[in-house]
């Protein structure tokens, strides 16, 4: 077995055949590396804009995880890039992919142009970014670079196409489902109106209505009842304070009094018979006539009033059985009157929505931009991505370096010279007692070993 001693010395003494194989090898595989087929790769990046919402749709990711939604999208922005709707419109853009080696007709020429487009393309996003980075590889670098970027652009287009042209058709079909929702509606408000019109009906709260009228019909019942009751015991007497307090009455009474009084001075110096004493009396007895009439026509107001209060009260209680009976007539009316209102609300509430997705579809229509933007533009690459020179260079160098080595190893075993003492002491199974140098030649040796006596 060669001690790692031994072959640095055969490697150090085979240092030619080392160098040698080394350096064919290292010919050899970057004569390899350099005569393969060159690919470049040319790269571009794209960011999606989550901020930007649809005119109208903006709070449509409201209570949805943010993480979740970018991943949504951005796949989404990927499977777009990937699909045919944009590489198919690439590759028959590209004169690149139509050229005869691909196919005999153009529909095989497209779709082998296709199949290769997708083949070569790469697209990839970082998790947790809106950045999508695109890298293509082609034989050349300015096609690279020009393929790549009509990717991007056709891209961009294609979506802002998409977004705009499926909302348009979204549209056209909420026009058409508006006048029908709309007809629906003018429907079931037009039997609503009629079958108010046939009950005499104001309102969708007219039992509410009719309920504040019997409160207040049964208030003033009460008031009636009271102030009736009131009149009737006042009825026909004169002696109640209202007929004491009338003008009239008080006047005469004053009338009365006054001529009593006079009466009774004229009594104490004239005879019951003078003629001024009968004036006065007969003058005194007109007044008491007057006063008792006054009363008695006070007291036949009061009767009156009271016949009015009866009257009233009865007239009240009337109208209250009849609003009464008004309402247990109503009530089954309101029932279907409550039908015929919901069926309009709910006609109302569909018109309203298919009328706000017709406007929010009016709208995406209208949408000219895309909602993303590329962040920089392919440019031709210098270096080829395919072979990697560098990594056929290194390679080169190290499968060179080994082959060099191998080589001095190989040939040491096959014709092994004793060039250390450890070497030659276990080649030999003696001691080595001495070595010298040959000053002449330069070159270091031993001399000749010999085995010890053994005892």
């Amino acid at each position: 077995m060669i001690s790692f001693a031994d072959l640095i010395s055969a490697i150090r003494h085979r240092i030619r055949l080392v160098l040698l194989v080394c350096g064919v090898v290292f010919l050899a595989i970057a004569a390899l590396g350099f005569t393969r087929p060159r690919a470049y790769t040319a790269t571009s990046s794209i960011l999606v804009d989550l901020t930007e919402r649809d005119p109208v749709s903006a709070n449509s990711a409201n209570g949805s995880d943010n993480s979740s939604v970018l991943e949504s999208v951005i796949g989404t922005q990927q499977d777009i890039i990937r699909s045919d709707a944009v590489l198919s419109e690439v590759v028959q853009r590209s004169p690149q992919f139509q050229s005869a080696a691909l196919g005999d007709t153009p529909t095989e020429r497209n779709q082998n142009g296709l199949t290769m487009l997708r083949r070569d393309l790469a697209i990839s996003s970082e998790k947790g970014s809106n950045v999508i980075r695109l890298s293509l590889t082609a034989k050349s670098p300015e096609a690279a670079a020009k393929t790549l970027n009509l990717i991007v652009d056709t891209f961009l287009t294609k979506q802002v196409t998409l977004r705009s042209g499926n909302a348009r058709g979204n549209a056209k079909w909420y026009d058409a489902r508006t006048r029908d929702v709309r007809d629906r509606l003018e429907a079931a408000q037009s039997r609503l109106s009629d079958f108010q019109r046939q009950h005499g009906i104001v309102g969708m709260n007219r039992m509410d209505v009719e309920a504040d009228r019997v409160r207040n019909l049964s208030t003033e019942l009460v008031a009636a009842q009271a102030a009736a009751a009131v009149a009737q015991s006042k009825s026909g007497s004169t002696a109640q304070p209202e007929v004491a307090q009338s003008t009239i009455v008080q006047d005469l009474q004053r009338e009365s009094g006054l001529q009593a009084g006079k009466v009774a001075e004229l009594s104490k110096t004239l005879g019951p018979n003078h003629p001024d004493m009968l004036a006065a009396n007969a003058q005194l007895a007109a007044l008491r006539g007057q006063l008792a009439s006054a009363r008695s026509v006070q007291a036949q107001a009061l009767t009156a009033a009271s016949s009015a209060a009866g009257r009233r009260e009865s007239s009240i209680r009337a109208d209250l059985a009849a609003q009464q009976t008004r309402m247990l007539a109503l009530s089954g009316v309101q029932d279907q009157l409550n039908v015929l209102q919901r069926d309009v609300d709910a006609a109302r509430a569909t018109y309203d929505t298919v009328r706000q997705r017709y406007n929010e579809a009016t709208l995406q229509s209208e949408v000219s931009q895309a909602n993303a933007s590329r962040l920089d533009r392919a440019v031709p690459p210098t270096l080829p991505s395919k072979p990697n020179l560098i990594l056929w260079i290194i390679a080169a160098i190290v499968m060179g370096a080994g082959a060099g080595l191998a080589a001095a190893i190989g040939q040491e075993m096959l014709a092994p010279r004793l060039r250390t003492p450890s070497g030659t002491a276990r080649a030999l199974d003696l001691s080595v007692i001495a070595d010298m140098t040959d000053v002449n030649s330069g070159t270091t040796g031993w001399r000749a070993p010999r085995k010890e006596a053994m005892a």
